[in-house]
């Protein structure tokens, strides 16, 4: 595993001319050293399915599997299941590369003799590999942990040991608190290194939702009270017996909301693509709300994202969760649903999450604005083509945020509105897949309402908790803070964005036994056929989820290769938990 990272690693330095004794030798080659790094983020989201951000759709309340008939893997995610052993190395590989990148980069960028800039690249490849391992730690458990480049190709062959959870935590923290210390305090849109990049202010966002999930899940999961951190020192890469609190991660918070240059954007609705200029004209949702979509490279709410473009020469930096996600289409027309463009119809929306919404909050317009439901949207739903290309766990609701949007231009129907050069385009149509729009991993409305979370709704310099300021800008009238309320709170505001399944987690296995269970006896349609009701697959959820964890099988090619030195995940390892169909 490590020395394919180290193999495609080569891929950008060729050790024929360049070697750790003498890379990076400019400033040029330490910024080429560290996009390596943030490559890998794309690299695994080529594959979209395997990736984590639509498995957390899919594993979550929100959304059914959905999908095409033959789907099976997008279906298995939403009913804990696996269809293929090897579904999500296709993620796995990426980010591994990803880990041994950053940890080329932590070796030897004191070459660079620019300080401010060498600690902004530093401070990128302590806060990437503290990503990477918290994202995989999520999904797996516990991972090899990888913390230094390899030596040798001996060193490189050795298969690395799984980390416990105390010392792969433990490196995550440490990365982040490092990545906190040195890196430069400049606003969001004046990094050193290039817009986008990760900054301080990323670094203390995620730093919190490593510590609400690590003390939510592990709370929850080993029966005890756990409300620190764990921390390893960083040169012996050895728990240190030094932990990170409450109040730390509360300051490195509140100095990101003072200090960041982030703010949330004036209408909830600018932050998503359906209301760029070219579909929103023709779009009668988006008709009436003023001012076009913020886009990502002047966005101040986006804050830690994946990064794309539309450059057709480029297939592995567009956005392919949008084509993914995008209504099941047979051709252009098939579906009468402007503006969707042509998907592959996974994460199809649980209707429960729909009609509950105006319950748990009346009025709240983040419910139209994240969500298409078919009956409300369309001038005439009796023309909407059920069962698409076989579709799968239909229900006639859509989320909107990361959606295959189309547009009219001059008459004609564009499958990707960034084919107009306003975002990018030449003028004529680039097709399906194209998508520029950023994943956005960590926002700014997030970063408030964690805050409101660990302070149990202090209210900050202005007079408000940051819940309260979410509430604001949707137009709702402020609530007094409860663990209710701010679950609820951010279950609305970051729904369909990957966070709502380690929400669901960290809040512990009651709350998420009675999540996964709003699906069951949900109307949905398959292929097209009568209205049935969703169901349980295989186990069933509570089962599954009583026998996981909510963990997923490690890549069976990886515990085979480790030669005995990993163990497949508890709940893996029996034929009950292989998914065929839909039964």
């Amino acid at each position: 595993m490590v020395f394919a990272g180290c193999e495609q690693f080569l891929d950008t330095v060729s050790y024929t001319e360049s070697n750790t004794s003498n890379y990076p030798a400019s400033e040029q080659d330490a910024l080429q050293l560290v996009t390596g790094i943030y490559s890998a983020l794309n690299q695994a989201s080529y594959s979209p399915s395997a990736h984590s951000f639509i498995a957390n759709l899919t594993m979550a309340d929100e959304c059914f599997g959905g999908g095409g008939q033959d789907d099976y893997e997008i279906q298995a995610y939403d009913h804990l299941l696996y269809f293929e052993p090897n579904a999500q190395l296709d993620y796995w590989t990426p980010y591994y590369s990803g880990i041994t990148r950053a940890n080329l980069a932590i070796a030897n960028l004191d070459k660079v003799e620019d300080e401010e800039l060498r600690n902004q690249l530093l401070g990128e490849a302590y806060f990437m590999r503290s990503f990477f391992l918290f994202d995989l730690t999520q999904q797996f458990g516990e991972i090899p942990l990888v913390t230094s480049a390899p030596n040798s190709v001996s060193d490189a062959a050795a298969y690395p040991a799984p980390g416990t959870i105390e010392e792969i935590y433990g490196t995550i923290t440490a990365g982040l608190k490092q990545a906190i210390a040195i890196m430069p305090a400049k606003k969001w849109n004046e990094c050193v290194s290039g817009l986008r990049h990760a900054t301080k202010w990323d670094a203390e966002a995620l730093l919190a939702r490593v510590y609400l999930f690590y003390t939510g899940f592990y709370s929850d999961k080993n029966g005890t009270t756990i409300t620190t951190l764990p921390l390893v020192d960083l040169e012996t890469n050895e728990l240190s017996g030094q932990t990170v609190s409450k109040d730390e991660v509360v300051t490195a918070l509140e100095d990101c909301i003072a200090n960041s240059g982030h703010k949330l954007v004036a209408d909830f609705r600018l932050m998503w693509p359906y209301m760029n200029s070219a579909t929103k004209a023709d779009y009668v949702y988006a008709q009436s709300v003023e001012g076009t979509w913020i886009t990502d490279d002047v966005n101040p709410e986006e804050m830690f994202s994946i990064c794309y473009s539309n450059v057709a020469e480029s297939s592995r930096n567009r956005n392919k969760f949008d084509q993914y996600l995008g209504v099941r289409k047979r051709s252009k027309y098939e579906v009468n649903a402007f503006p969707f463009s042509r998907g592959y119809g996974m994460a199809t929306v649980n209707p429960y999450v729909w009609e509950q919404w105006e319950i748990e909050e009346p009025g709240d317009l983040r419910k139209a604005a994240s969500i298409y439901s078919v009956d409300e949207e369309m001038a005439d739903p009796s023309k909407y083509s059920w069962g698409n290309d076989n579709q799968m766990e239909e229900s006639g609701f859509w989320q909107k945020k990361y959606q295959a949007w189309g547009a009219m231009v001059d008459g004609s129907f564009y499958y990707e509105f960034s084919s107009i050069p306003e975002y990018g385009g030449a003028g004529s149509d680039l097709g399906r897949g194209h998508s520029p729009q950023n994943v956005q991993i960590i926002r700014f409305a997030d970063v408030l309402l964690m805050h409101s979370e660990l302070t149990e709704g202090k209210a900050l310099p202005g007079g408000k908790s940051g819940m309260n300021m979410v509430r604001e800008r949707v137009g709702l009238a402020d609530k007094a803070y409860s663990v209710d309320a701010i679950r609820m709170e951010r279950k609305h505001e970051l729904a369909f964005e990957g966070i709502r399944w380690n929400d669901m987690r960290r809040y512990g296995k009651a709350y998420t036994l009675a999540a996964l269970k709003t699906q069951l006896n949900q109307p949905i349609r398959n292929a097209g056929g009568a209205w049935i009701v969703m169901k349980d697959q295989g186990a069933g959820y509570e089962a599954r989820y009583e026998a996981t964890w909510g963990f997923r099988p490690i890549p069976s090619s990886e515990v085979t290769l480790s030669n005995g030195v990993l163990k497949q995940n508890a709940g893996w390892t029996d034929a009950s938990a292989q998914y065929s169909n839909w039964k």
